[in-house]
């Protein structure tokens, strides 16, 4: 049993009694890890204000990762009339929470401040595609790109959301619109904000969804409840104060589970796991440049059992071949890769590459795959590769990344959420100091493949990028990483979320 797991369970024995489910009274009780201060996931971009964000706000368009096509929003539809210019209608009849109406103005406002510069903004870059966005009359957009953008679509329904003019624009200090005076089209409206006691919401009653893919809030109130500690979360739980727990780990979650009227759930999404090798030689560690030893360490990996013994998830996770998910993302194509599980053949390589005694190798690994990366280190070691484990923050990840001093990475990644894999492809090869490669033939491909708006073409391109990887060994892609929530039985999740931690709130529902 976990000691988070142990804790809380001592704990609530002393609890004076519990608090009374929320069902009756329609409400969700959802715990968050961060203090919550804002809505805004422009000015605050983090997991947590995902969360809400698509919860207050609409985009243009979303993703249905079910039929894999952007479906309509804030647009109804939409046409690439050349390589650069993307027009969009938009749909009629739309209120924000306060009651004024939605029109071209409040799409050329928002995409124009987001992908300004001078907005300050930290991931502002994410539309540096956007050259203007022009209004041919109240219901109709025209965005000109820079140049041809393929994964715009992808971008608009991801992280993008329409925010009123006339609220926004009159401040003077954006971030108050997200904590002070969020006010947005999406199936929540913001009743509260407090950094201590989190954000409540209530159903907007007049949302209309544009389809079956959007729908309107199942439950009625929700409630947002910063709570750092997992023990308390999980006494909360417990004690039927609270009703889910985002981000559980596999340990946590079975242990859980195991107790009446507790249950979880798998869901899928963006993010996966993967081991990065310094096959540039950034780290100065020799071996690490020689593709018959990264291909021995690749071959000394069992992933099936990684996937089964240290990812939380059941069945829903699954062995990848390449840095992305099929199931959830537009471009994640690429052959099967002809690689086994083989110790002694691993063995064999290591010596015929000149290494018959092994090597000392240093394996650093992020928040969330300690765990993976200390199965990983005692695989290697059973080839006779030396593997020590530096388990970091991500601050100190970043540090040691832009500096060159990555050895072997085991990590995962989230593509921002996005339905795309550029934003993976761009992650490897698009960032000298994330660029741990060098390969150039593999970064004219995927700069071709940024660029190309056929999807078959585009498609083509993608795969000899991930063939070429895995050709090279430079990345062994290792599996899925699905956002499993524990919650009360009573409730019913969605198993798809455009979200990368958790489920889109208007989507979950009581029993």
């Amino acid at each position: 049993m976990s000691k988070a797991v142990a804790t809380a369970f001592a704990c609530v024995a002393f609890l004076a009694s519990p608090a009374l489910a929320q069902k009756a009274q329609d409400t969700l009780r959802v715990a968050y890890k961060a203090p919550i201060a804002t809505t805004d996931i422009y000015i605050d971009p983090q997991p947590e204000t995902t969360l809400t964000s698509v919860a207050v706000y609409d985009t243009l368009i979303v993703f249905d990762a079910q039929s894999k096509t952007f479906r309509p929003s804030l647009a109804e539809s939409w046409k690439q009339v050349s390589p650069t210019q993307l027009d969009m209608k938009l749909r009629e009849g739309i209120k924000f929470h306060d009651g004024s109406a939605f029109t071209a103005d409040d799409v050329v406002y928002t995409l124009m401040y987001i992908s300004d510069p001078k907005s300050g903004l930290r991931f502002s870059a994410n539309w540096g595609f956007i050259d203007k966005v022009e209004k041919v009359d109240d219901y109709n957009i025209r965005i000109i790109t820079k140049s041809p953008t393929p994964y715009a679509l992808a971008r608009l329904a991801t992280t993008t959301p329409i925010y009123p003019k006339s609220v926004h624009s009159k401040l003077e200090t954006k971030a108050d619109f997200g904590r002070r005076s969020p006010v947005g089209t999406g199936p929540y409206k913001v009743v509260s904000i407090d950094a201590s006691n989190g954000i409540k919401l209530v159903r907007n009653e007049d949302y209309k969804p544009a389809g079956p893919w959007n729908s309107k809030a199942k439950i009625k109130n929700v409630q947002l409840m910063p709570i750092p500690d997992p023990q308390t979360q999980i006494a909360q739980l417990l004690t039927g104060g609270l009703d889910i727990i985002l981000e559980s780990p596999k340990d946590q979650s079975e242990q859980l589970t195991s107790m009446p009227n507790i249950t979880s759930t798998a869901i899928e999404n963006t993010v996966y796991t993967y081991l990065n090798f310094d096959a540039a030689g950034r780290s100065g560690l020799e071996p690490l440049t020689k593709p018959d030893v990264r291909r021995a360490l690749s071959m000394a990996i069992d992933r099936p059992t990684l996937a089964k013994a240290i990812m939380a998830g059941g069945d829903m996770v699954k062995v990848i071949d390449a840095p992305c998910n099929a199931a959830t993302q537009v471009g994640c194509v690429v052959d099967p890769m002809n690689l086994k599980y083989d110790p002694k053949a691993a063995r064999d390589l290591l010596t015929k590459a000149g290494y018959p005694n092994g090597f000392d190798v240093e394996i650093t690994t992020i928040p969330g795959v300690e765990k993976m990366g200390e199965a990983i280190a005692g695989q290697l070691r059973a080839i006779g590769v030396r593997a020590k484990l530096e388990n970091t923050t991500f601050v100190a990840f970043r540090t040691k990344q832009t500096s060159g001093k990555l050895q072997l990475l085991v990590a995962h990644y989230s593509s921002g959420g996005l339905s795309d894999v550029n934003s993976a492809v761009e992650y490897y090869v698009g960032s000298e100091p994330r660029d741990y490669w060098r390969e150039k033939d593999i970064t004219q491909m995927a700069n071709a493949a940024s660029a190309e708006m056929d999807p078959a073409k585009r498609n083509e391109l993608l795969r000899k990028v991930f063939n070429a990887v895995n050709d090279k060994s430079l990345l062994l892609s290792l599996t899925t990483f699905p956002a499993v929530v524990v919650h009360t039985t009573d409730l019913v999740l969605p198993k798809v979320s455009t979200i990368f931690t958790a489920p889109e709130l208007n989507n979950i529902g009581w029993k």
